[in-house]
């Protein structure tokens, strides 16, 4: 694309469209954007093309002016016909992989400023191009954040960070659940489900992990997350380490998920979503991950207390539930939730 832009004057600049295709964790960790670019620009009118899947995830959040739901091919290229009658003053996308989707929207959907990663295959369609950091040596926050600073915005630090809006009627409805667990319990949060195979730790090592726990931390009291699909796993936990030490989550939305974890003390899971939200929320975690290490660099929670354990191999059931105790413990006295 030709007239290449080397600096923005965010004055002239009314209406932004944000890009962002990916999954919950995704839509999490890019949060923070709507904050930064809300406090320096108040009058900006933000619009975000995301996927259907994530439209929990924002029921809430009052930085937006209008989101647009796309599920995937063919609804998400008549969504972007649709952008095509729209007049963006820029686009961004943050989607820090090439994308042959992000390539479309900018050739297509019409904006004085496109601004993304300075990949080749959007060589021919954006006029302002962010130079991105090495995956394997910084967190994917930090990319966002190095993006917008190559843009011209500095943020507040202290908005440097996942947010996530949970709806009062959502947090009303978990509370109740879980007032029946004595205020005296440490109520950790177990999240078993995760976005993929290779993430899922078997119910086996969860088990000899919340044995060990309840052994010699006496006031644990564990609520035990998952995803429908895995609500047989969830009941067959809960039965291997009695149904009086634990609670079994049983509102469904990705709300109610966010409330759960809200409530808790502290947080193990080995999906990245729950790490993001419980990091929105600071409640101390600690998270399983598979190789490799750029997925282990980006992907740590960010700016809480936390503990991370990277798998030998590709699948988390590599590693041990001596390994996740030791660091269980390890937060624990760091916190001082004894």
């Amino acid at each position: 694309m030709d007239n290449q832009i080397t600096k923005i004057d965010f004055s002239s600049i009314k209406k932004i469209l944000i890009v962002r295709l990916g999954k919950i964790g995704d839509l999490v960790v890019t949060s923070f954007v709507f904050e930064v670019l809300k406090e320096k620009y108040p009058h900006l009118e933000i619009h975000l093309l995301t996927l259907f899947s994530n439209k929990d995830v924002l029921k809430y959040n009052p930085r937006l002016t209008k989101v647009i739901y796309a599920k995937k091919n063919p609804s998400l290229y008549l969504k972007i016909i649709g952008l095509c009658k729209e007049s963006y003053d820029m686009i961004l996308d943050f989607n820090d992989n090439p994308s042959t989707t992000s390539a479309l929207i900018f050739k297509f959907v019409s904006a004085r400023i496109k601004a993304g990663y300075d990949f080749p295959k959007y060589e021919l369609y954006t006029n302002f191009k962010v130079t991105p950091l090495k995956k394997e040596c910084s967190h994917i926050i930090e990319r966002m954040n190095n993006f917008l600073f190559q843009l011209g915005i500095e943020a507040d630090k202290k908005l440097v960070k996942p947010f996530f809006y949970v709806g009062s009627k959502e947090l009303t409805e978990v509370e109740n659940e879980l007032s029946l667990v004595s205020k005296s319990k440490l109520l950790i949060a177990i999240n078993i489900s995760a976005g993929a195979k290779i993430r899922c730790w078997q119910i086996e090592n969860w088990n000899l992990l919340l044995q060990l726990i309840s052994n010699e931390y006496k006031n644990c009291f564990f609520l035990l997350l998952s995803t429908e699909t895995d609500r047989t796993q969830q009941q067959k936990l809960a039965s291997l380490i009695g149904n009086e030490n634990c609670f079994g989550g049983m509102l469904a939305s990705i709300q109610h998920f966010a409330a759960y974890i809200k409530s808790a003390d502290l947080l193990i899971t080995p999906d990245t979503s729950a790490v993001h939200i419980a990091s929105a929320f600071g409640i101390p975690t600690v998270a399983l991950y598979p190789n490799p290490e750029w997925n282990y660099v980006s992907w740590q929670p960010y700016h809480i207390a936390y503990q991370s354990i990277k798998s030998p191999t590709e699948n988390i059931n590599d590693i041990s539930f001596l390994e996740v105790f030791s660091k269980f413990k390890s937060l624990i006295n760091e916190i001082g939730l004894t």
